[in-house]
């Protein structure tokens, strides 16, 4: 999955994070983050500098925290979840 075809996704997902109402706003404040962070990820093009990501990453590595918003989507907003596991799944083929 190249850059291209992850910001597209990443956009679908801001889409849907903006249009469902039923999500709880610490976990929309979380999920914003996260985007956020994939945002400048994939800005930056380089996995040394993703491994690099001042936030909380030495203890939660960008990988393991999209992980864990799926299986905490996953049954309340299905689409949400999918769309973060195939921004893990590209990440992770980016080698980030």
């Amino acid at each position: 999955m190249n850059s291209e075809e992850m910001l597209r996704i990443l956009k679908s997902l801001q889409e849907e994070l903006e249009g469902t109402e039923s999500i709880h706003p610490e976990h929309r404040k979380s999920m914003q983050s996260l985007t956020h962070e994939i945002q400048k990820t994939l800005a930056s093009a380089s996995p040394a500098n993703a491994a690099a990501s001042p936030d909380s990453t030495a203890t939660h590595p960008l990988s393991q925290r999209m992980k864990d918003a799926v299986i905490e989507f996953e049954v309340r907003h299905p689409i949400i979840g999918g769309l973060v596991e195939r921004l893990a799944d590209g990440l992770s083929a980016m080698g980030i």
